[in-house]
């Protein structure tokens, strides 16, 4: 998920019959299978890479370099931009620096890829309600560094590499790479075991999140208190199916909570595996407990012959105390992605890839029954769904609406194209009476 570019390959070189089908690519970073070597995948991006990394290769231990990655990021008059880690949302000038060694022995698998970034702290104008002005960072930190060990086909680690949860292609509900990567230990699939009754894929993570004092946060209405470094505890479980009776089809779940670090109680499961709790909340009142929870369902199809995908991801981000409560108001804390994808191969070497992509943060109608505010908030939890003050889901921003659409074409790795994007700033808000609580007053459109 940090190799800048690698993923948006990875997913087109699935859409074009070079990758097996098999993995949804909806829990990631995506690991390579046993048919697939790095020098083989870097060939498919493009034949004239030539990986010069390998320092040590032999039958049951493995040395190699990774590629140096440097992102740079200029925003001439406002904060712009998402998806880019630890960089910040800020005006003017930063820039993000990776590399490192990867080293297989036997069973594990090392990665160390370490980033040094640098972010940005010109001033723009600011208001009340809108914009921060904060200081500068110069940081070096773990970055995409993991190490897991396989048993066969599941795998045991940890690292503070990103996360992506999801089939969403510039954003995630659940998780993305919107904010710096934190601390976690996991359990998951390394490749889809094959059953009779089809694929499945399955994560389950345990991490820590934390805040920054000296910087402000993109949730800016909701964090009453930047004042301490209380860290918090996140737990995930990810869950991918392909039916045997439906090639090509995904489904699946992700469910997410999050709450200040457990006090050290005797209940393991109770402080540390909250996601194998029930459903409906009537099982477990936590009603004035610190904690939030969210959940995504979501379905994603490909078309091989046609190079083709369509996603569809909906999440709630309030439980239900029961089945009733839930199916009176389905809309309820409710957010949504969909999209499609593209690519037509015009020569040997060419492509024409388009993909369209909405998301929904915004209340639907039915906040007028009960205000939900919006996604990512919960008012015991000042910090949000947050990592160093930046959100682990979508980062267009707190409440909006997003439609983007891009066009491009040329090699995997060179190409030129066109994207237009627009956002509707948090439109839909309890503001007042209810003679415009429909819609509340719309700030701006970007």
């Amino acid at each position: 998920v940090g190799y800048t570019d690698f993923d948006e390959n990875i997913r087109d070189l699935q859409l074009l019959g070079k990758l097996p089908t098999d993995n949804s690519l909806t829990i990631r970073p995506y690991i390579l299978p046993k048919s697939v070597t790095y020098d083989s995948l870097l060939k498919a991006i493009d034949p004239s890479i030539v990986n010069n990394g390998h320092l040590v290769h032999k039958k049951h231990f493995d040395l190699q370099l990774l590629p140096v990655n440097f992102l740079q990021k200029y925003n001439s008059h406002h904060p712009y931009g998402w998806n880019d880690g630890p960089l910040s949302f800020s005006k003017g000038y930063q820039y993000l620096v990776s590399g490192g060694v990867y080293m297989h022995w036997r069973n594990i698998h090392l990665t160390l890829r370490p980033e040094y970034f640098h972010t940005a702290s010109d001033k723009y104008e600011t208001s009340a309600e809108w914009g921060q002005v904060n200081p500068s960072l110069n940081k070096l930190i773990l970055g995409q560094s993991s190490i897991r060990m396989d048993l066969g086909p599941v795998s045991i680690g940890g690292g503070s590499n990103n996360l992506w949860l999801g089939p969403g292609y510039y954003s995630s509900l659940i998780m993305s790479n919107n904010a710096e990567g934190f601390g976690h230990i996991k359990f998951n699939t390394n490749r889809p075991p094959k059953t009779p009754i089809g694929n499945f894929e399955l994560m389950l993570m345990g991490g820590s999140l934390t805040q920054n004092p000296s910087q402000g946060a993109e949730i800016r209405n909701l964090v009453k208190s930047l004042t301490s470094t209380i860290t918090r505890y996140i737990n995930v479980l990810s869950f991918s199916y392909e039916p045997f009776f439906i090639k090509n089809l995904y489904l699946g779940f992700n469910r997410v909570f999050h709450t200040y670090s457990p006090k050290n109680s005797s209940d393991f499961k109770k402080d540390y595996l909250l996601v194998l709790n029930s459903l409906f909340r009537n099982q477990y009142r936590d009603d004035n407990v610190p904690v939030d929870q969210l959940l995504s369902l979501y379905s994603k199809y490909t078309f091989p012959k046609s190079n083709t995908e369509i996603y569809f991801e909906y999440g709630l981000n309030d439980g239900s105390s029961n089945l009733r409560e839930l199916l009176t108001d389905l809309s309820h804390s409710s957010a949504s992605i969909f999209g499609i994808r593209k690519i037509q191969q015009v020569n040997s070497k060419n492509f024409i890839t388009i993909t369209a992509e909405a998301t929904r943060m915004s209340q639907t109608t039915s906040y007028l029954v009960r205000n939900a505010a919006n996604w990512y908030q919960h008012s015991q939890l000042y910090d949000g769904f947050t990592n160093e003050n930046q959100i682990l889901g979508a980062g267009s921003g707190f409440g909006n609406d997003l439609q983007t659409f891009s066009v491009k074409y040329g090699t995997l790795i060179n190409f030129f194209g066109l994207k237009y994007q627009h956002i509707a700033q948090n439109p839909r808000r309890l503001v007042g009476d209810v003679g415009n609580a429909w819609l509340g007053n719309i700030n701006w459109d970007d």
